[in-house]
């Protein structure tokens, strides 16, 4: 009977025809899944490591000058974003541990831990305060230890900072990014706060890494180095 029904209506208008179709063709799909769950989407981990030309690392130093500056990589990254959508970001980093910043982004891609945004910290025009008021994830950044004339880890590449504002540093009343105070309670685990012995924490610390919310007399919980 299928056939015969063809037969009769091919001669119609195109519209009708295609009009036919698509309605019986709707009809079986909607008793075929009813009740059925989607499938869940499966993303892909993408990184990209690059070489960076000598006028690069000017750009990201933004024409600072500066002093025995290490040998410097580009390394992109998928992440989760706050949305929960598959991004890519960017983290120049120190050439000895470029391959490992690559397996600790995957871990914590795998974990669908969420992170806001990845962006070098030319962005900022180096500014280090804007870079984390707007929760900026970020490494390298050649700058000193504030309040003194050190030279932070992220000046070698070898310090990244995770969601800043959810993961604030605290000393006493001191709270930086200021935007970030709400986020002293550690106990509220909203999406993008970093908890002790979760998935970003082990993703660094079996790696070798250091992290700055296990200081005693402050915490930078946004805070691993090595």
């Amino acid at each position: 009977m299928a056939f015969t029904g063809v037969i009769r209506i091919k001669f119609l208008p195109l519209l009708l025809v295609t009009f036919f179709f698509s309605c019986s063709s709707e009809e079986q799909n909607t008793e075929e899944v009813a009740g059925a769950e989607p499938p869940p989407m499966i993303y892909e981990y993408r990184s990209e490591i690059s070489e960076i030309s000598e006028k690069d690392v000017l750009h990201y130093c933004c024409d600072k000058q500066t002093k025995d500056l290490v040998s410097l990589l580009s390394v992109k990254v998928s992440y989760i974003n706050i949305e929960g959508k598959t991004a890519l970001g960017e983290l120049i980093v120190n050439k000895e541990i470029a391959e490992e910043v690559v397996d600790i982004f995957r871990d914590i891609y795998e974990c669908r831990f969420p992170i806001v945004k990845i962006t070098p910290i030319d962005f900022y025009d180096c500014n280090d305060d804007k870079s984390m008021e707007d929760n900026n994830t970020s490494c390298f950044n050649y700058r000193t230890v504030t309040g003194s004339k050190k030279l932070s880890d992220h000046s070698f590449g070898r310090a990244i900072d995770i969601n800043p504002v959810f993961n604030p540093f605290v000393k006493r009343k001191e709270v930086v990014p200021i935007n970030g105070a709400k986020y002293i309670d550690r106990e509220i685990q909203e999406p993008g706060m970093i908890q002790k012995n979760d998935c970003v924490v082990n993703a660094f610390k079996s790696r070798g890494w250091q992290w700055g919310g296990d200081w005693k007399h402050e915490q930078d919980y946004q805070h691993f180095y090595k």
